[in-house]
């Protein structure tokens, strides 16, 4: 019976950690147009971004193009993530090398969680890391520091989140204790008495009738903030929400 029961155990964690397996590999993480990597350098980034895949929980891609077909590198971008059967949370970097000094595009788009873990803040930090390498040729650095950052930024915003419950826990016991304490303060010490009679005067409890009434309801609203934890939105042509941001290099 133990046996059977290891075998079992065995059994269902195999079936259980299949999908995992093979998760990031049901995507196209590195989509090389643009022929801007060689076949070793698209294989070995595949397998960085992958691993940054199964890490994260975003789904990061890499995108090299020709020609933005007459759209601005934002919806081009946008649009490729929202029509190639990508996951809900992700995020693409967009590169486009053209022959004339800075008319090249960079555009990163992100959609879902990657919105709020990737900020403007943080978009800033990406191209200030990245262009520089873009400038110089040195595209598979760039892609190599774009799957590193995604990292760095995915478990900023995890640590971020533990912060904020963790604040906000200490805070509500601080409450507690002085409520209990105020409470506990107010009460003045009494002698148990077994009867109460005591407290009553004969004939002065009198009821005749009881009733309820509506007073009144209060309804406290609170708007709804626009700004994703620093992260600028707008909407793609199949309307979905991304952040992102980009420029010239």
């Amino acid at each position: 019976m133990k046996k059977i029961l290891i075998s079992l155990s065995l059994v269902i964690l195999l079936i259980t950690s299949m999908p995992f397996c093979a998760f990031a590999n049901d995507y196209e993480l590195v989509v090389d147009n643009g022929n801007l990597l060689t076949d070793e350098e698209e294989a070995n980034l595949y397998t960085e971004l992958d691993e940054v895949f199964v890490e994260t929980g975003l789904c990061p891609v890499v995108l090299t193009v020709s020609s933005l077909e007459g759209k601005t590198a934002e919806a081009y971008a946008d649009d490729y993530y929202d029509n190639n059967g990508y996951p809900e949370d992700g995020c693409l970097l967009l590169v486009r090398v053209s022959d004339v000094a800075g008319d090249s595009d960079w555009q990163i788009s992100t959609k879902g969680e990657a919105i709020k873990k990737i900020n403007d803040a943080n978009i800033e930090e990406l191209g200030n890391t990245c262009v520089p390498k873009l400038k110089s040729g040195d595209y598979y650095g760039a892609f190599h520091e774009y799957g590193n950052l995604v990292v760095k930024f995915s478990n900023k915003a995890k640590t971020a989140t533990f912060k904020s419950i963790a604040i906000s826990f200490i805070i509500a016991l601080i409450i507690a204790f002085i409520v209990i304490m105020s409470v506990k303060k107010s009460y003045k010490p009494v002698q148990f008495n077994r009867s109460a009679a005591n407290y009553l005067v004969d004939g002065s409890l009198q009821v005749t009738q009881g009733y309820e009434h509506f007073l009144y309801a209060n309804v406290t609203k609170t708007a709804r903030s626009d700004d994703s934890n620093g992260s600028s939105t707008h909407t793609s042509s199949s309307g979905s929400t991304h952040g992102g941001g980009g420029g010239k290099f």
